[in-house]
C-alpha cells in the first residue's frame, strides 16, 4: 500500500498545526510527524484526494489570514518507507529509568524498564519532548496497587510503563482507529494486562488514581472538569501536549476543577505538568 505523504509549513505553528491536524483527520490523513515549522502528514494514497485537501486549506486561509500555509505533496512506497524509518529510527533513553526501543534495537543492561514499541506512525515514542517528559514524572511517582488512565494512549508506551511499574489496572484510551490497533499491538508486544479502548473522555464511567492525558492544549482545557471527575482525592494528574505559554490558562482551568500544581519541566518550550486532586 503506497501513501501520500503531506508536508505542511506554517508560519505560526502554536495552536494552529492542532486545528489542521484535525481537520486532515476528517478527509482521511491518519498520523502526522511534527517539524519544526510545521508537521508531516499521511494518507492512503487509494482514499487521498486532492479536491478535499485544496478545499480545507482554502478554507483555513479564509478563517485564519494572518497564518500563511504552504505544502508539498510525495507518494512513498510503503516498503520504502518502512525501510528507511528502520534506518533511521533511534532508540530513546530517559535517563537510567526507560528504555524505548524497535524490535530491531537489541535492549540494555543498567536501565530499570525496556519497552518494544513498534509506532507504525502513531504519536508516543518518546521522541517527542511532550512523551520523554510524562516518562520522567513517572519516574518518581508510586504506582503499586493504583488504578491507572492514559488517556490519548498513542503507542501505548505510557501505559505499558505504569503496568511494569506495579499498577493495578491500568486504562489505555485513544480516540483514533490507527493509534488503538498499534497500542494494542505494543501491549501484546511487552507482555502486560492492560485494558486498550477507542474512545475518548465522554465514555468514562470509573474513577482512577492517576491519570494521564498528552494530548493538546484545546482538548485539556474542554475535557479538565471530567479527568477532575473522575480523579479520586488526592489522586495525581499527569498533562502535556502544550507549549510553556499554555501554562497559565491550564492552570487556571485545573484550579476550578480542585486541581493544584506541584510540578512543572519544560523541554525545547514544551511543558509537562503534575497536578494533585484537593477535597
Amino acid at each position: 500500500m503506497n501513501y501520500i505523504e503531506l508536508e505542511l509549513s506554517l508560519s505560526s505553528v502554536d495552536i494552529y498545526s492542532d486545528i489542521l491536524q484535525s481537520d486532515l483527520c476528517d478527509i482521511g490523513f491518519e498520523s502526522f510527524l511534527d517539524k519544526k515549522d510545521g508537521f508531516f502528514a499521511y494518507c492512503q494514497k487509494e482514499i487521498f484526494n486532492q479536491e478535499d485537501l485544496d478545499f480545507l486549506l482554502n478554507a483555513f486561509r479564509e478563517n485564519n489570514p494572518s497564518v500563511n500555509v504552504s505544502y508539498d505533496i510525495k507518494e512513498i512506497e510503503q516498503q520504502d518507507w518502512n525501510m528507511e524509518w528502520e534506518k533511521s529510527y533511534e532508540a530513546v533513553l530517559v535517563d537510567d529509568f526507560c528504555y524505548i526501543r524497535a524490535s530491531f534495537h537489541p535492549p540494555i543492561k543498567n536501565v530499570e524498564y525496556n519497552i518494544e514499541i513498534s509506532p507504525k506512525m502513531s504519536f508516543g515514542t518518546a521522541h517527542h519532548p511532550t512523551t520523554y517528559q510524562i516518562i520522567q514524572l513517572l519516574r518518581n511517582e508510586p504506582l503499586e496497587g493504583k488504578d491507572v488512565m492514559d488517556m490519548g494512549t498513542g503507542t501505548g508506551v505510557l501505559a505499558i510503563l505504569c503496568k511494569l511499574k506495579g499498577a493495578m489496572s491500568v486504562d489505555a484510551w485513544d480516540n483514533d482507529e490507527w493509534a488503538y490497533e498499534n497500542a494494542k499491538e505494543n501491549v501484546m508486544k511487552n507482555n502486560v494486562e492492560v485494558d486498550v479502548k477507542l474512545g475518548d473522555a465522554s465514555g468514562l464511567s470509573k474513577s482512577y488514581d492517576l491519570f494521564i492525558a498528552n494530548i493538546n492544549r484545546n482538548i485539556l482545557l474542554q475535557d479538565m472538569a471530567t479527568y477532575s471527575k473522575h480523579l479520586r482525592i488526592g489522586g495525581t494528574l499527569l498533562l502535556s501536549g502544550f507549549y510553556d505559554n499554555d501554562v497559565e490558562i491550564l492552570e487556571k482551568c485545573a484550579n476550578e476543577n480542585n486541581l493544584h500544581l506541584v510540578t512543572h519541566i519544560s523541554k525545547e518550550n514544551w511543558t509537562a505538568l503534575r497536578f494533585i486532586k484537593k477535597q
